[in-house]
């Protein structure tokens, strides 16, 4: 093993190995090479180079959203830095743990016309959790910052002894940086980040680490007061409607004992999302396909009241449904209550009471009780009129972006965990049932559609099978991501290709001219077929439903390469039968 000899580098490392984080995607450069080699020389960790940054932070998180643990990223300094920012936006809204190390070049260099150097404290502003730079080592290369020292951080004249003194101050200071950065880390779920200014010479290395760390302190539990709990389970039993609502989780995070006390009682209803990664058939999981038909409805505004909850309770992360949020904005609750540890968003513009506690520990803790409630008999006897519709309308679908997803949900297997795109995929999705309840994943913290290959290559580097399943678009802007040399074979890439951004047809606002074709929905005739070749995929493309069913009966299995199969579809088509599906579902019972 290899210790780099600047000592900042060497805390930094023997500190990753005090809090146990041991995957580490490393950015390739120059300035960063005394943590590079560092990290890719210790048993101790599990090290992916990635050379294009966006590609690297976004498969960051995806061995974050898979090991539920912070990933270390490491880059150069200059551009490298800001390539890692949309990644780091959407690890902060999401709640995923990343710690960024920028190499950086010492403050005396910055701002007078080198190469490769920007402002790196503080770059990602209001979209990070922490942020901090590290103190430059004294000790290290002294000669140089004497001589290259116009700004003057050390004298001239210091002495040996001096410099021992300073460096004691500089390495004290900076281990107690990263110790905040890190436990904050752990205890948020949210990307941190270190700035490390670093002299030449880069390439010196030792065989053993000469800094002993201090003592890493427990991280102390967050304790609620009893009264809040009985508290909350006083409303919450005196209370005649409420929506329990579940946004991104991890997988099955709530434990049998607290669904079936949730399910004990009638005057809760619970929607969730497949993201929210919870499966249960009395949980309302297609949200949009109830709320969508009610909005067509003449008798809209009497059913959301009827059906409009008394107080809210939300756990996990965000919300994919638009329906269900102007729902909850126009007919509003009077209580919200936030249960868990990731962010208290008012969504519903109710305040958020926010409870930090495993939700588990309530749940739980809630008493069967016999109730004359009938808040959620209403609902579930809504849903199961519009369920019908559902199965009616789809026994006569034709082939368009709603059949393949009616096929996909019934289709992927069992032990394939599902990486989706944002726009249309994961709003397709929620229209339909699971059948093998597969856990799913999207980077739904600033929903773009940018890096979604990347996080599920990442997620699929180590453990189970992944398939992303992702638009066209999505897939293009992405399409670095294929050079990542750590894609498994059991690794399959699912696109369904309408020839550009399906979504923006079904939006309120549409026009169907030229110039919304080319700047809006960015039509475009660009097939996956050359980029699979390149990148050592095998390939395959469907256009109808007995294409797509014939392909799928063996696209799972075992093979030597990994897989993409292209679907084509039409976008015109597709738009005129979700919208036909909507006013379907919308209509009377004869």
């Amino acid at each position: 093993m290899k210790y780099p000899e600047i000592p900042v580098a060497q805390t930094l490392i023997l500190s990753c190995i005090q809090y146990n984080i041991c995957n580490v995607v490393i950015s390739p450069g120059s300035r960063n090479v005394p943590l590079a080699i560092g990290f890719a020389s210790n048993e101790k960790f599990n090290c992916y180079s990635i050379v294009d940054e966006r590609s690297a932070a976004f498969f960051a998180i995806g061995l974050s959203q898979r090991s539920t643990k912070p990933t270390i990223l490491v880059c150069t300094s200059g551009s490298a830095l800001l390539n890692y920012y949309p990644a780091i936006s959407e690890a902060y809204f999401s709640g995923i743990p990343l710690i960024v190390l920028s190499a950086d070049r010492p403050a005396y260099k910055i701002n007078i016309g080198d190469g490769q150097t920007i402002n790196q404290q503080d770059v990602f502003g209001k979209n990070i959790h922490f942020s901090d730079s590290l103190e430059q080592d004294p000790a290290h290369a002294t000669e140089e910052i004497i001589k290259s020292n116009f700004q003057k951080i050390i004298s001239k004249s210091i002495s040996e002894k001096e410099i021992i003194k300073l460096q004691k101050k500089v390495q004290h200071n900076n281990e107690t940086k990263i110790k905040k950065a890190f436990e904050l880390c752990l205890k948020s779920n949210q990307p941190v980040h270190l700035n490390i200014p670093l002299e030449e010479p880069l390439y010196n290395f030792i065989d053993q680490p000469e800094i002993v760390l201090s003592a890493r302190k427990k991280l102390k539990p967050i304790i609620i007061e009893k009264s809040t709990f009985t508290k909350l389970v006083s409303h919450i039993k005196k209370t005649k409607k409420i929506l329990l609502i579940i946004g991104v989780q991890e997988e099955q995070s709530l434990s049998k004992i607290s669904i079936r006390n949730i399910n004990s009682l009638r005057n809760i209803v619970v929607f969730n999302e497949h993201t929210s990664n919870i499966n249960d058939e009395i949980f309302v999981s297609n949200i949009d396909r109830l709320l969508a038909p009610i909005e067509l409805m003449k008798e809209s505004d009497g059913l959301f009241n009827d059906l409009s909850p008394d107080m809210i309770i939300s756990l996990g992360g965000m919300i994919i449904s638009k329906k269900i949020k102007s729902f909850l904005r126009n007919y509003k609750a009077n209580n919200h209550y936030h249960i868990g540890f990731s962010t208290a968003n008012s969504t519903y513009f109710t305040k958020a009471n926010h409870i930090q506690v495993d939700p588990n520990n309530l749940f739980e803790n809630l008493e069967s009780q016999k109730s004359t409630f009938s808040f959620r008999d209403n609902w579930l006897e809504f849903r199961e009129k519009i369920n019908n519709r559902h199965k009616r309308f789809l026994r006569v679908v034709k082939f368009s972006d709603l059949k393949v997803f009616e096929i996909l949900s019934n289709k992927i297997p069992s032990n394939y965990k599902i990486q989706v795109s944002n726009s249309s995929p994961v709003r397709y999705f929620q229209l339909f049932d699971l059948k093998n309840n597969n856990a799913m994943y999207c980077n739904r913290g600033t929903s773009g559609i940018d890096g979604c290959t990347s996080t599920a290559i990442g997620m699929a580097a180590k453990g189970a099978p992944v398939v992303l399943v992702t638009g066209d678009l999505s897939f293009l802007y992405d399409m670095n991501a294929l050079g990542i040399k750590y894609i498994p074979n059991h690794f399959r890439i699912i696109i369904i290709n309408n020839q550009g951004g399906g979504i923006f047809k079904i939006l309120p606002g549409y026009k169907n001219n030229s110039t919304f074709t080319e700047y809006i929905e960015t039509k475009h005739n660009y097939s996956a077929y050359n980029l699979a070749k390149m990148f050592n995929f095998k390939y395959f493309s469907v256009s109808t439903k007995f294409g797509l069913n014939f392909a799928l009966a063996t696209f799972f299995n075992h093979s030597k390469k990994p897989k993409i199969l292209e679907i084509k579809t039409d976008s015109d088509k597709s738009e005129k039968i979700l919208k036909e599906y909507f006013r379907y579902l919308s209509k009377s019972e004869k």
